[in-house]
């Protein structure tokens, strides 16, 4: 078994047709894993980031695909140099790429990983609960690494494979009454129109017009929006033509007499719509709610798909997404230690601050 680290841009993009061999033969074929992917956050991964990947290849050739980068941060206040998964904010999950038994990738890369000196933290943030690595790395850690796992994170979704009608009766009276008001009231404004794009050139005005909704959103003075967050813009210019490309783009806009007020970008694949970013032109009446109108809109058309069968709304327990939510998958969060005194003194620390959180959220349970 042997693991080659690739860190230039150059050797990761060579990498494509390998990366898609593997992720073919894996079975992982999840835009959130592809080298597509990968490429727009390699993008944004910014100047103090290092980003790379661990290809692993046994006698046969190439097994395992391992995108990571690395930057400096602080652990309860201590400095660390931190290795976690390539991604991005809206990164829906994570994993290895990994064809056959996972437990031989991940103990050729642990055991790389313990020969280098660059890293103090190996993150690794959002693996799904069935993840295979997830589980190979539970089997191989106890007894050989220090680790600390950490809260799951939620990312709620919608089943869609009943009816929009079953799903609306299924509805409280509350909510049916919302999204009512929200539709007459800005029918009484104006001409609404509701607009799915799933070919887009990223200088297109369609683009534009999903900048402009980002930079009128409550998110762009707290550089959170797409327009403004540090990276984003380039990340989706390029994931938009890539997406394109491969047939995964769903850039939903909502237009208010011709003027875009809404918008959601998705990724579909494998019956699954995945919810990136969504926003709404925050200088409109908090009233009109365009984004609450846009959501039902979506809701309703992928109802009606049946090539679909879930809406993923993305990680985090935001109230928005809990009103159409019918469940969450668990995404699991862990820390792993380099061996040596610095990680030990990490660990150490670690364990003691999250053994403190978790016995006061017992108490408060309790209380």
């Amino acid at each position: 078994m042997k693991v080659r680290r690739i860190d230039t841009r150059e050797g990761f993009e060579a990498l494509a047709p390998v990366w898609q061999s593997v992720a073919t033969e894996s079975g992982q074929t999840s835009p959130f894993l592809s080298h597509e992917w990968y490429g727009c956050c390699w993008g944004a991964a910014g100047a103090e980031s290092r980003p790379e990947v661990l290809l692993v290849e046994d006698s046969a050739g190439p097994i395992g695909m391992v995108p990571l980068v690395r930057r400096k941060a602080s652990l309860h206040g201590l400095p660390a140099r931190v290795l976690g998964m390539l991604s991005s904010p809206d990164t829906a999950f994570a994993d290895w790429l990994i064809v056959g038994r996972p437990e031989p990738v991940v103990e050729a890369v642990l055991t790389h990983l313990s020969g280098r000196r660059d890293w103090d933290v190996l993150a690794l943030h959002g693996l799904p609960v069935a993840s295979l690595t997830l589980k190979a790395l539970h089997a191989s850690l106890p007894g050989h690494y220090r680790w600390q796992p950490l809260p799951a994170l939620r990312s709620p979704y919608l089943n869609t494979a009943g009816t929009w009608d079953e799903f609306w009766a299924a509805t409280s009276q509350r909510f049916k009454k919302t999204v009512r008001n929200v539709r007459n009231r800005l029918g009484k404004v104006g001409a609404v129109s509701i607009e799915e794009h799933r070919v887009v050139a990223p200088d297109s005005s369609v683009f534009a017009d999903l900048l402009a909704v980002s930079e009128r959103s409550w998110k762009a003075p707290h550089e959170l929006a797409i327009a403004t967050m540090p990276g984003m813009p380039e990340f989706f210019r390029g994931l938009t033509a890539r997406a394109s490309a491969r047939g995964w783009l769903r850039l939903w806009l909502m237009r208010l007499d011709g003027r875009p007020v809404a918008s959601e970008f998705q990724l579909e694949a494998d019956g699954r719509v995945h919810a990136l970013r969504a926003d709404f032109d925050a200088s409109l009446p908090v009233d009109l709610s365009p984004g609450t109108h846009l959501t039902a809109e979506i809701v309703r058309a992928l109802f009606g798909r049946e090539t679909v069968y879930e809406y993923d709304m993305g990680p985090g327990d935001n109230e928005y997404k809990s009103r159409w939510a019918s469940d969450a998958h668990e995404l699991r969060r862990l820390r792993i230690f380099r061996p040596g005194a610095y990680g030990t003194l990490l660990h150490t620390v670690e364990a003691r601050v999250v053994g403190s959180l978790r016995r006061l959220r017992h108490r408060s349970a309790a209380a």
